[in-house]
């Protein structure tokens, strides 16, 4: 079976085909794309849907966050009620799950996820979870143990699929840049004047790969040169400075 990732950099738009039939599509068009991370300002709390509506730099459209999508704002406090979680003019660290659509804004979560290769991040979640698609008992036991030992305390990991079969160093050094990127966005949170971007994933073919690129991948096409030899470079710095065997690229 082919499969095949087309990565249409100059546009921003990437999918994945199985056989013929698109099974994936991304767009990374908009101003406000999914897994940004904001530092918003709530402008207003509706009570009667259970919702905010935050302010991310967008003139035109307010972000909305649903009160089952709080996270760390709700886990604080015994409360239910949204007016009782926040209120106006409060700042907010809140990540874009939805892009903005029509004219509605952007669907917004208090629950941050840092995805990595190998490991998501998740600075307010708890626990370890594993990927379901990793089948095998013995390298599921394998992955959980270490996610146990190297997970920062007070935090949540989730074991991506890819991580099967990778050394511990790999999986280590995946959460390490993982954890810089956190601090990063903490640092940016304290210092930057609301409302701000502090993160997003500017390197389309990085991200691009980082979600779509797995085992059974046997072409992969690119609109430019350097492109080529991007990809070329992330897929060699993921296996051990060389390429996966049987990709077309």
């Amino acid at each position: 079976m082919t499969k095949q990732i087309v990565i249409a950099e100059q546009h921003r738009i990437a999918a994945v085909f199985s056989e013929d039939q698109i099974q994936e599509l991304v767009v990374a068009t908009g101003s406000h794309q999914v897994s940004d991370i904001y530092l918003g300002i709530v402008e207003n709390v509706l009570p009667g849907i259970d919702a905010a509506f935050v302010n991310i730099g967008d003139p035109e459209r307010n972000g909305f966050m649903h009160v089952t999508d709080l996270g760390p704002l709700r886990l604080k406090r015994s409360a239910g009620a949204i007016t009782e979680l926040l209120t106006p003019q409060q700042k907010v660290l809140v990540q874009v799950m939805k892009e903005p659509t029509g004219s509605k804004g952007p669907r917004l979560t208090g629950n941050i996820t840092l995805p990595g290769r190998y490991l998501v991040l998740m600075p307010y979640g708890r626990g370890v979870n594993l990927s379901r698609r990793i089948k095998s008992e013995a390298e599921r036991n394998r992955l959980r143990a270490l996610a146990i030992l190297v997970k920062p305390a007070g935090m949540g990991l989730l074991v991506r699929t890819e991580a099967e079969g990778q050394t511990e160093e790999a999986i280590m050094e995946d959460l390490e840049v993982l954890q810089k990127q956190w601090e990063s966005v903490q640092l940016e949170g304290g210092t930057s004047r609301a409302p701000a971007l502090l993160n997003r994933d500017d390197d389309f073919i990085q991200r691009v790969l980082r979600d779509m690129f797995s085992g059974d991948v046997n072409r992969i096409v690119v609109d430019s040169q350097n492109g080529i030899k991007r990809v070329k470079q992330q897929l060699m710095s993921w296996n051990g400075g060389k390429l996966p065997a049987g990709v077309l690229i």
